[in-house]
């Protein structure tokens, strides 16, 4: 029967205790050779260990800055392309009318009332367009699609030209509508948040407006002037239809520049974002590569060290292996 003494016993369980702590720090070795950076930052750094966490958290509000622009970008891209769509045949409908007006060519009429009804669908498809599942024209509402269909809209237009006695009426009962806190339009049609949709910060204390909404005054003169065109062209001719269609053509090309106007202003706003994204990422390079100074770990150094670490910790084994085969015979001679 073999035998171990107090002495190598002794012996046997400092060298576990040796082996436990090689194996952890050739781990932390060779976690330093992956990631050149050391495996204790703090024993590490010392008292500069404060000077890096701010550095590291300066390089993070960077990253945070940076994706956040860019989301926003993204959210402005699609309003663009959506306020595309809403313009895209405004002239060409707004000739049409004219020149069927002038000709008193109804059948012409007609066939211009048919495009204005689906230029309106586009465009309040394109107003209540999301991104993100954010709607792009609701303010501060952005769960809810701002704009009525446009079935409920046509149906509040026919009634008003239906009870109007005269153009000139129908002009002043159609201000009311679209332009009256009040008005049918506020009340009824535009379902989107009173206040601006949420802007974005792209650096300390520096934030930008991009967005639009379905309420500005171009929308509603656009969603104004297409409807009415649509509900004009369905009556029989007279004078005060042919005044209200013509005028509804000229307010739908005057319409079309404030849609571009707005456009105009939200693509100054991402030149802006940008350039925001320009100097993040020169501040985010100029910052990492202070970081790395101070935290970097030598990769020969560390090659070096695990390497000696795991020749210490083969010593040990072997060693070890050497006192666990000690006999009480072996001990005594």
């Amino acid at each position: 029967m073999t035998l171990t003494g107090f002495p190598n016993a002794l012996q046997f369980s400092r060298l576990n205790s040796a082996i436990s702590n090689l194996k952890t720090l050739s781990e932390e070795a060779r976690v330093e050779l992956v990631t050149q950076r050391p495996a204790d930052m703090k024993t590490a750094l010392g008292a500069s260990i404060g000077d890096v966490q701010l550095l590291r958290k300066s390089i993070d509000d960077i990253g945070a800055f940076a994706i956040a622009t860019n989301r926003a970008l993204g959210r402005a891209a699609t309003a663009q392309l959506a306020l595309n769509s809403a313009n895209a045949n405004t002239a060409q409908i707004s000739v049409e009318v004219l020149d069927a007006v002038g000709t008193s060519n109804e059948v012409s009429v007609g066939l211009a009332g048919d495009d204005a009804r689906r230029q309106l669908e586009v465009a309040i498809a394109a107003l209540n367009k999301r991104f993100e599942g954010r709607a792009l024209f609701a303010g501060d509402a952005v769960d809810q699609s701002p704009i009525a269909d446009a079935d409920t809209l046509l149906t509040d237009i026919d009634a008003i030209y239906a009870a109007a006695a005269d153009a000139t009426q129908l002009a002043t009962d159609l201000d009311f509508y679209f332009n009256d806190p009040t008005g049918g339009f506020a009340t009824n049609i535009y379902q989107g948040g009173a206040g601006e949709a949420p802007r974005v910060e792209v650096g300390e204390g520096e934030v930008i407006a991009y967005s639009a909404k379905a309420d500005e005054a171009a929308a509603r003169d656009l969603l104004r002037s297409l409807s009415t065109i649509v509900v004009a062209s369905g009556k029989g001719p007279s004078v005060d239809r042919d005044t209200t269609l013509k005028a509804a053509a000229v307010k739908l090309v005057e319409a079309g520049n404030g849609i571009t106007n707005i456009q105009a202003r939200i693509g100054g706003a991402e030149g802006r974002m940008q350039l925001a994204l320009t100097t993040l990422d020169a501040e985010n390079t100029a910052l990492g590569l202070a970081y790395n100074e101070r935290v970097s770990r030598d990769p020969y150094e560390a090659a070096a060290r695990l390497q000696q670490l795991e020749s210490q910790l083969e010593s040990a084994f072997i060693l070890s292996a050497r006192v666990s085969q000690l006999t009480l015979v072996n001990f005594l001679r």
